[in-house]
């Protein structure tokens, strides 16, 4: 027993030195961090006292370029054999993910900054995330837009450096978005080409492992140096000092900093000088109308019979009633704020396997699909009714308001997003639909898709089903409708979540 003992105080007195030499090296190489970064204060100009290399070996970055570069360089390889706009969309977040090593790089030399130094310092990493955003939505009718939308819709989630104080879940909920897209290139590519799914493997991996670092090290947001330097330093490197560190993709190019902000108008100028003394009237203009009492309302005007709706039935049509009739003046105002934003031409066109249909109105189109490979884009339409006649692959509607869509039958699916008041029938059957991001969403199946109808939804409401109803007696049969759950009950049991429909009683 004596030998155990001895041996057991042996073991401690062993960790204790172990410990206490690693807090000595930790304190060295924070020691040398700070020679270094005042080096690069006497000796670089323009540095802002941030050189290069000053933090570069700090454990937070470190682990970040451990974990989550091997997955970047992975999916932009991937992206190499793809080429086309998806390399291109690759690069820009491959640029995305130098700008923000070297971001927590700097984050960890430098004090919290105020909101303002904030939204300068975070400037390279926004340019890049739009740049992938961009290239998405600049190439609509590709083949390839499920991958550029599934990049477009993850890589918001390198956003989470200015999340507080819950950024993992802000990076899961990008996470989940991207799975939206990533599942329909997985049903594209899976039997044509393998790439595509170890393409979106890589992708997603960068997100997962991004989460799970971001929990290790900022659980509840960004973590700075409370001792550091002066976040004014940092932005100076940020913008592009001398010692500065920059992308590997943008460093070739040797972009000069954006240019400041214009000057407002002078107009504007003296607008903001005149608001104080403009609110002041304002307010003694109220307060000497409070004080007239029941006399208040004497300015107002009578309604006339004629502008009644409840004794005019047919004003209730319209929902307006007609006012004054305008000024020359006003009409020609109003006429130039609403030419002032275009809308883009309407059009409807096959391209290959892909029919694109967008910026329509109250219209009523027919598609009829000439083999079974087809499928349907409907974009931004407004009150549009389309009909799709034969059988045709699947059917996308993406950002539409007050449509309607009636098909026979499809291969795959039919999808909605970002959509508000929609109507979609299907005639024959459909394998699955799937409704993201929707304000409201009226699915009608017929009998043959009743019971052969998957319908997935999620971050929708006032989704409702409408469907045939057999029953004993034929007479009584009739169309069923029934309004998708939208309120869940999640518990702990066992250690795991189980979720279920919120059912009220009386």
């Amino acid at each position: 027993m004596t030998a155990s003992n001895d041996l057991q105080s042996l073991l401690k007195r062993i960790e204790k030195a172990t410990s206490r030499l690693e807090e000595l090296a930790t304190k060295r190489a924070e020691k040398k961090n700070l020679d270094n970064a005042s080096v690069g204060s006497s000796g670089g100009a323009g540095s802002g006292g941030l050189s290069s290399d000053a933090g570069a070996d700090s454990k937070a970055v470190l682990e970040y370029e451990a974990v989550v570069k091997p997955f970047v360089d992975q999916y932009v390889e991937l992206s190499s054999k793809i080429g086309g706009v998806v390399l291109e969309q690759a690069q820009a977040v491959s640029a995305l993910y130098a700008a923000q090593r070297n971001f927590i790089r700097i984050a960890g030399l430098t004090k919290k900054p105020t909101m303002d130094q904030l939204s300068a310092l975070i400037v390279p990493q926004q340019r890049e995330i739009q740049k992938a955003i961009e290239i998405k939505d600049k190439n609509r009718p590709s083949e390839l837009f499920d991958n550029l939308s599934t990049v477009a819709e993850g890589v918001a989630a390198f956003g989470w450096v200015t999340v507080e104080p819950t950024p993992v879940p802000f990076i899961n909920e990008m996470k989940d978005s991207a799975q939206f897209y990533s599942n329909r290139v997985l049903r594209t590519w899976r039997e044509k080409d393998a790439t595509h799914v170890e393409w979106v493997k890589a992708f997603l991996s960068i997100l997962r492992e991004m989460a799970a670092y971001v929990k290790q090290f900022h659980t509840t947001g960004l973590t700075w140096n409370a001792k550091g330097q002066d976040p004014g330093d940092a932005l100076k490197a940020i913008e592009g000092g001398s010692s500065a560190p920059t992308a590997s993709v943008s460093a070739s190019a040797g972009a000069p900093p954006p240019p400041p902000p214009s000057l407002p108008p002078m107009s504007d100028a003296a607008d903001q000088d005149q608001s104080g003394d403009q609110a002041s009237a304002v307010r003694g203009a109220l307060f000497a109308d409070l004080n007239k009492g029941t006399t208040v309302t004497s300015g107002l005007r009578k309604v006339d019979k004629s502008e009644m709706t409840h004794k005019n039935p047919s004003l209730r049509v319209s929902s307006v009633v007609q006012g004054k009739p305008q000024s020359a003046a006003g009409g020609s105002a109003q006429v130039q704020k609403q030419t002032a934003a275009p809308q883009k031409p309407p059009r409807m066109e096959l391209d290959g396997h892909k029919w694109t249909v967008e910026n329509y109105g109250t219209e009523h189109l027919t598609i009829e699909a000439t083999e079974n490979k087809q499928t349907v884009y409907m974009y931004n339409c407004k009150g549009t009714t389309l009909e799709i006649k034969n059988k045709l692959n699947s059917i996308a509607i993406d950002s539409c308001q007050k449509c309607g869509v009636v098909f026979d039958s499809l291969v795959s699916e039919c999808s909605v997003v970002n959509s508000k008041s929609v109507q979609v029938q299907a005639r024959e059957t459909v394998p699955s639909i799937q409704i993201d991001r929707t304000d409201g969403a009226h699915i009608f199946l017929s009998e043959a898709a009743r019971d052969n109808t998957q319908i997935i939804t999620a971050k929708a409401s006032e989704v409702n089903i409408s469907y045939p109803f057999e029953t004993a007696n034929p007479e009584d049969d009739n169309f069923v409708e029934q309004p998708v759950p939208e309120q869940l009950q999640t518990v702990v049991k066992d250690g795991k979540l189980v979720t279920t429909i919120l059912e009220h009683t009386g």
